[in-house]
């Protein structure tokens, strides 16, 4: 069955805008919405009331005892609607970042939202599988996320 590419658009739209609803109903119950292949919901393939909505969760979801996480692998199409405005108020309202090996490209695109240090993009152009590098306000960390054995298990993978 071919759903098309603007009908999975506003399906996502659709669940997103029925999660943001249960998010409101409690403050004080700490909950938090993942939204990945965001550029379906906010890059040049969708539209502005779609991108607006998603840009109003990312600026009052703290209010709701909530936070939103925002998950893409070509960075360059969050700001890819509008100029990138909704990108950009995307990355200006999160307090937590956390960039994975990215291309040339992406690091120039970024390199325009965020103050990022020549050494940093090196380390971000040469990062391995499960190395990051953090932006938490001015500080930027470098990491390595390794998965628990409990993990491994669930997504398949065995102990190592």
């Amino acid at each position: 069955m071919n759903f098309g590419e603007d009908n999975i658009k506003y399906g996502l739209f659709l669940f997103t805008e029925l999660f943001w609803d249960r998010i409101k109903k409690d403050r004080n119950k700490k909950k938090s919405i993942y939204l990945d292949e965001i550029w379906q919901l906010i890059g040049v393939t969708s539209n502005k009331e779609v991108a607006s909505f998603i840009y109003k969760i990312f600026k009052t979801i703290r209010k709701y005892g909530g936070s939103a996480v925002a998950i893409t692998q070509d960075v360059s199409d969050l700001f890819s609607l509008e100029n990138g405005t909704y990108g950009k108020s995307i990355l200006n309202n999160s307090e937590i970042k956390v960039f994975f090996n990215l291309e040339e490209e992406n690091i120039r695109v970024l390199e325009k939202y965020l103050n990022i240090s020549e050494k940093e993009k090196v380390e971000i152009n040469s990062l391995r599988r499960g190395e990051c590098v953090i932006f938490v306000g001015k500080e930027h960390i470098l990491a390595k996320i390794e998965s628990a054995d409990f993990e491994k298990e669930i997504i398949g993978g065995g102990k190592n």
